[in-house]
This record gives structure tokens, C-alpha cells and sequence, in this order.
């Protein structure tokens, strides 16, 4: 019997484990927001816009903002355009500083969350956005999903598939 066969074979599964394995862990970050998370405004922005790496489902954005005191003070609809979600900022709220949480689910199927926080403190002024510069991204925690396991399990087993094929052809 030659080795040679089985040998390839695994070679060929562990290429391909290995090879795969960088793409697996990759989820939507947030890339950038308008106004950036820290900013002080000097009114209230028309809008919230949050950029992410990669595109969404449209259908899974859901936003809240929240004052310094931690109340909801608005449940506002967003709307997201493929990586970027874009929030309308509500009429009426006075100065203070807010949070605007964020839940969102890339197009892989991963759901994101995260907030960003800004503080706005003229009473009065029209509306204006911050400048927009990019924020780093927090690096999002590893899963707890063995995926290199599988793959390793699925390669074993492939291999364990192609010997018996290969004794049963010699038969």
C-alpha cells in the first residue's frame, strides 16, 4: 500500500482548514461615526450617522438614545443603506450628553452592538453636524465557536473516507 495517497489528501484538507480559518472570525465593526463618539457640539446634530465595514440587513437595525442620566428618550427608526445606518435626530431634546446604542446584524448573519456617545450644549442653535473623522474600531471579541475543530474534524473524516474508498477500489 502507498502513503502517498492519504498523505495528499490530508495535506489537501489542512490547506484548506488553514486557508480558511482568516475569513471565518470576520464580523461588521464600526468604522466611523458622525458625530464622533467623545464630541462636544455645539447644537444638536440632524443626524446620527454610523459606517461600518461591511453591509447590513436593512430589516435588523434597531437604535435607542439615551441621556446622561441612562433614560431612553427616544426609540428612533434608522435607516441603513449597506454599511452605512443613518438616525435622524429627534426634535426637542435639550442639551446634554447622549448615547446612541446600536444593534445591528451584518449580511453573514453576526449580530453587532455597541454605542457611541456625544455631548451637544447650546440651547437654541440650529441644528449642525460635527466634522466627521474616524474612530478606531473596537476589536470585536473573539467567538466562542470552535470553528478550526470542525474543520479539522471534517478534514479527518474526509481522509478516513478516501483510504476506504482507495482499499475498496484495490479489491
Amino acid at each position: 500500500m502507498t502513503l502517498w495517497r492519504p498523505v495528499l489528501i490530508l495535506g489537501i484538507g489542512a490547506l484548506a482548514l488553514l486557508t480558511g480559518l482568516g475569513t471565518a472570525g470576520a464580523h461588521s465593526q464600526l468604522l466611523s461615526s458622525d458625530p464622533t463618539t467623545g464630541s462636544v457640539l455645539a447644537a444638536a446634530p440632524t443626524s446620527v450617522v454610523l459606517t461600518f465595514n461591511e453591509a447590513l440587513l436593512e430589516e435588523t437595525v434597531a437604535i435607542a438614545i439615551s441621556n446622561s442620566s441612562g433614560a431612553v428618550v427616544s426609540g428612533t427608526v434608522a435607516s441603513a443603506a449597506g454599511a452605512v445606518v443613518t438616525v435622524p435626530w429627534p426634535v426637542g431634546l435639550g442639551p446634554d450628553t447622549y448615547t446612541v446604542s446600536y444593534r445591528v446584524v451584518s449580511a453573514d448573519g453576526h449580530p453587532v452592538t455597541g454605542s457611541i456617545a456625544f455631548t451637544y450644549s447650546a440651547i437654541g442653535a440650529t441644528p449642525a453636524s460635527a466634522p466627521t473623522t474616524t474612530a478606531p474600531a473596537a476589536p470585536e471579541p473573539p467567538s466562542n465557536f470552535p470553528i478550526g475543530v470542525v474543520g479539522l474534524v471534517l478534514a479527518l473524516a474526509a481522509t478516513i473516507a478516501a483510504i476506504i474508498l482507495a482499499r475498496r477500489g484495490r479489491r
